[in-house]
């Protein structure tokens, strides 16, 4: 049977369910599948499925019940869940889009609570992925844009991996620098799934994706308003607001807001930020949800983000000048300002027992207008680093939905969660990039604002992406066991047009992948797993004989043990996987082409632990071992190699103690330490990225134990960067390094009501 006819008999099994086990047999016979008596049998826990609303989060006290039983998954709740209790999430919807476990999901997934995010006082979303195994956020260190390697996969320039993920629909990206960073504080959670995860959401990096969870409407109150100051003049401000409209809960709202001012090390190199984020939702029943949601980010100016010539490279007597505080651009000339909103709505119904049908749709928007000098040649003898300048005028915009059908039912002594969906992405963009020149900057004796240009363009070009797929999968579970298999067929199609040139370019791709896993849930909350998944990426451009190149493709073979013990509410996740990525571009012996004869293989061992290990003691845990090769490319010196900026090991481990009794009462105090391996900034590995490390406090304490009348009003201080430590959080392309961020300071006061 062919690909596309799997699919097909796969989907119309599934939706043939909701006409009951007659029509389910008649339409296997239609398709040549042989399946078992099917009984259709609502799931237990729907006995308990019209619950009144549970009270609000409450500290649970542990008790004795077995893995199965916690793990199971509880009665279907008015209120959205929220984090910001808790260092551990117990459920997850991106690995599978349902509500299952993820004790029982067969896959590696990391979860930042919103607790998290406010005990580091996160200021974007690549800071909250810092204490994240598998995940390296700082590689590409700026505020501007999120971006991540995952599992040795990530990239810099425009062909970098950002997270592209908001409430499990994609983000628009635009051909370059267009692309939307979500402010962390509209968010409720951040949640990594880890190697190829193509089945669900289509192309995505073989390492995996980031989706970002906001914050939802909830019968729960929840209010807080906060406002800091700190480092380089900063100050911020934030409101975030969930509660009911009507005394009956049918009617939920929620409300963020948040914004800051700030300098940076640099001279006359500022940020600013104003986001907001409304939602609202209908509920008429406890089948029923309807939420619309909606977000807007302005951000005037966005800080640096430039690189430097290596210290290393450089003649010894420059050496002391190429520091953090050496600015490659010219303040008198850059500048950053970006504008992003979207708009849509999420649909749940349970139409009975059985079916159940999810929507959700957004339609987002991002312009992005910079300018930049940046180095363009390596430091001369002479101590001057050649400049250029450019300037990139970008605009895009897109659609995203996603529909499904979710089965829940019995056939015998299985238990099935069967999803069948389709997906549609479409994006507009248009992009000007202009380049001129500009003065050399003298290390030692850096002079600003000087003549540039004038610029020319050498990109003006719009661009046109769709893709579609059809997707269906299968969650069986027989006593301890639990299997997951799924399959999906993706369309996607690209037309480009140089306005410069007068002409049109389109390409057209269609993949299959495919994804297993399997996972055995013991009563003592131990669950080995063993998985297998697929991905894909169209890649843009033709080769020397003019043919299109094809996608790049990546399978996984994965396996681990997460262990929840049933008397903490604490996770601990071992994984170890092999990836390999095939088609990836390497040079062509016809010079300026390329050719597909690439391949990349990635091996690791991931250790993760996140939770309460006592009452008054949080803590999370995280190591990453890798070994990333280059395993195939037609530059024979850099096979075996180690791609660029991609370390062989890094490490974190962050407590979090509340002092709840004696003098200190109400004290909490939280430390981290995050430690990066040496790597390296070029292909033939000769440029060395050293090793460091990082220090990180925090400190919180409680009014409520100064008096009862300042209930809720919580004092912070959060230091990043502890002893200053001056550090290259990567290299890439030859002789660009960037700087870490250097010691930060941010104190705040909060109130909660």
């Amino acid at each position: 049977m062919g690909n596309e006819n799997k699919i097909a008999a796969g989907v119309a099994i599934a939706l043939s369910l909701s006409g009951g086990s007659e029509v389910l047999a008649q339409s296997a016979r239609e398709a040549s599948v042989a399946l078992p008596p099917v009984t259709v049998q609502p799931a237990e826990r729907r006995a308990v499925r019209r619950a009144p609303p549970a009270p609000a989060a409450q500290r649970a006290v542990p008790t004795r019940t077995s893995a199965r039983e916690q793990a199971a998954p509880a009665a279907r709740p008015v209120n959205v869940s929220n984090t910001s209790d808790r260092y551990v999430a117990r459920t997850t919807a991106t690995a599978t889009k349902t509500d299952t476990p993820v004790l029982e999901t067969p896959q590696s997934i990391s979860t930042v609570t919103r607790r998290q995010m406010d005990d580091q006082n996160v200021q974007t979303v690549a800071n909250a992925l810092r204490y994240s195994a598998g995940v390296l956020s700082d590689a590409d260190t700026n505020s501007r844009y999120d971006s991540v390697f995952i599992r040795g996969f990530g990239a810099f320039g425009t062909a970098t991996n950002y997270v592209s993920f908001l409430d499990g629909l994609k983000l628009p990206r635009g051909q370059a620098f267009a692309n939307t960073a979500i402010d962390p504080f509209l968010l409720d959670r951040v949640e990594v799934l880890k190697g190829p995860s193509a089945v669900l959401y289509g192309q995505t990096s073989p390492g995996g994706l980031v989706n970002q969870i906001s914050r939802m409407p909830s019968a729960v109150p929840y209010n807080e308003v906060r406002v800091e100051g700190g480092s380089y003049g900063r100050f911020q401000s934030g409101v975030t607001s969930q509660g009911a409209l009507d005394k009956d809960g049918h009617w939920l709202y929620s409300l963020s807001a948040i914004g800051r001012s700030s300098g940076t090390r640099y001279d006359n190199v500022d940020e600013q930020r104003f986001a907001v984020a409304p939602a609202l939702t209908w509920s008429p029943d406890m089948d029923t949800r309807f939420t619309i949601q909606s977000y807007y980010q302005k951000d005037p100016k966005g800080g640096y983000f430039n690189s430097l010539y290596p210290t290393s490279l450089a003649p010894l007597q420059y050496r002391p000048y190429l520091n953090s505080k050496l600015n490659v651009g010219d303040p008198g000339f850059d500048s950053f300002e970006r504008e992003q909103y979207g708009i849509g709505y999420q649909f749940d119904k349970r139409l009975n027992e059985v079916v159940s049908v999810k929507s959700s749709l957004r339609y987002s928007h991002v312009d992005v207008d910079f300018k930049s000098l940046q180095m363009n040649a390596p430091l001369t003898a002479t101590g001057t680093i050649p400049r250029w300048a450019l300037r990139s005028i970008e605009d895009v915009g897109g659609l995203s939905t996603d529909n499904r059908v979710q089965f829940d039912f019995a056939t015998g002594a299985l238990q099935h969660k069967i999803i069948t969906g389709v997906d549609y992405q479409n994006t507009l963009s248009n992009w000007t990039y202009q380049l001129g020149g500009a003065t050399s900057l003298d290390v030692v004796n850096p002079q600003y604002n000087q003549p540039v240009g004038p610029l020319a363009s050498l990109i003006d070009s719009g661009q046109k992406l769709t893709q579609t797929g059809l997707y269906a999968q299968d969650q069986i579970s027989l006593g301890g066991w639990r299997a997951t298999l799924g399959v999906r067929h993706d369309w996607a199609e690209q037309s480009t047009e140089s306005r410069l040139a007068g002409s049109r370019s389109n390409q057209s791709d269609d993949k299959t992948t495919y994804r297993a896993g399997l996972l055995y849930l013991l009563d003592n909350g131990v669950a080995p797993y063993v998985s297998y998944s697929t991905s894909f990426e169209p890649v843009t451009g033709v080769g020397a004989d003019g043919q299109p190149f094809i996608p790049t493709t990546a399978e996984q073979y994965e396996g681990g043990i997460k262990y929840q013990p049933t008397f903490l509410p604490i996770l601990f996740t071992a994984s170890v996987f092999d990836i390999r990525q095939q088609n990836v571009l390497t040079p062509s012996t016809v010079p300026g082409f390329n050719v597909q004869q690439g391949e990349i293989r990635s091996k690791g061992v991931e250790l993760e632990a996140r939770g309460n290990v006592t009452d008054s003691l949080e803590l999370i845990g995280a190591l990453t071992f890798l070994d990333t090769r280059v395993a195939k490319s037609t530059t024979v010196s850099i096979i075996g190699n180690r791609p660029q900026a991609v370390p062989d090991f890094f490490g974190s481990m962050w407590a979090n103690y509340t002092f709840r009794s004696g003098p200190v009462s109400g004290l909490t105090f939280g430390g981290g330490i995050r430690h990066v391996g040496a790597s390296y900034g070029d292909d033939a590995n000769t440029l060395r990225t050293p090793a460091y490390t990082v220090v990180d406090a925090a400190l919180k304490y409680d009014l409520a134990n100064v008096a009862p009348s300042l209930k809720g009003t919580t004092l912070t201080l959060n230091v990043n960067n502890l002893f200053d430590k001056e550090y290259y959080s990567s290299c890439s392309s030859g002789f660009y390094c960037q700087f870490g961020n250097r010691r930060t300071v941010l104190a705040g006061i909060r109130y909660r009501w």
